[in-house]
């Protein structure tokens, strides 16, 4: 009998903890990077995102997402990870994405706002 196995398995990284090899607009301001894949991420407001994926889903390989990504928007995980590893789930999403809509005036972990802004407390330029 003849069985077949497939699987895609992603390891983990530590963005924070290997240096700046990457600008803060890299990480907080991509889809990618959060594990939406290729694509397009909108702000719609409210903390509501909408991403849409730029590559087709890969059929041949029975999934119906691209190969770039591992994770929903809601977090749901879409690939398998090593024991002890996994995507960021949909409230790490937001928060990470969050942090990308300050970027824009808040340029980097220098500016005392980025050390110490409460979540709850909205951005008097940004209307939310």
């Amino acid at each position: 009998m003849e069985r077949e196995f497939r699987r895609i398995t992603w390891s983990h990284m530590y963005p924070h903890g290997t240096g700046k090899a990457r600008t803060c607009e890299d990480c907080h301001q991509s889809g990618k990077t959060v594990g939406l894949g290729f694509g397009s991420l909108t702000y719609l407001s409210g903390g509501k995102w909408r991403f849409t994926p730029a590559e087709a889903a890969a059929e041949l390989l029975g999934l119906r997402h691209g190969l770039s990504q591992v994770v929903t928007l809601s977090g749901k995980p879409l690939v398998n990870f090593r024991p002890g590893v996994s995507a960021f789930n949909g409230t790490e999403i937001k928060r990470i994405l969050r942090v990308g809509l300050c970027l824009p005036c808040h340029r980097d972990f220098s500016d005392p706002v980025m050390r110490n802004w409460p979540l709850k407390k909205a951005c008097p330029v940004f209307k939310e």
